[in-house]
């Protein structure tokens, strides 16, 4: 509970900073918007790890092949990654820039995927020349 009021108070302070030196200093408030990230995510990094860890336990008890949790995690890890500094991007004025890190991080996760595709793919394939 004191991680989630810590990450609420980052996030007033920092937006109230920025806010007040977005008229005056529009670089700083980009500075103000990532060290608030920073903060925020550090702060959170514990729960990504024990919800990690977690799930390969889930996933390991299951017999599933751990090949496919790392792509889940990868990807899910890339689009917030993504999704972070777009929106720093979008609240500095730079749309443009914001759309091509969404873009990247698209191709990113296209890249995780593409070995559990191409395992799709085989088996689809011996399934059609066994029949």
């Amino acid at each position: 509970m004191k991680d989630l009021f810590i990450v609420i108070g980052a996030g007033f302070i920092g937006g109230m900073l920025s806010l007040i030196l977005r008229k005056e200093r529009p670089e700083f408030s980009v500075l103000i918007a990532l060290m608030t990230s920073a903060v925020i995510v550090f702060e959170i990094s514990g729960y990504i790890e024990r919800i990690i860890s977690e799930l390969k336990a889930v996933i390991e008890s299951c017999g599933v092949d751990i090949k496919y949790f790392t792509v889940i995690i990868k990807s899910v890890g890339v689009a917030y990654v993504t999704q972070f500094a777009a929106e720093i991007l979008r609240d500095s004025g730079e749309n443009a820039i914001a759309s091509k890190v969404e873009s990247g991080g698209k191709i990113c996760i296209l890249a995780f995927a593409m070995p559990v595709m191409t395992s799709f793919l085989e088996l689809c394939t011996r399934v059609v020349n066994g029949l």
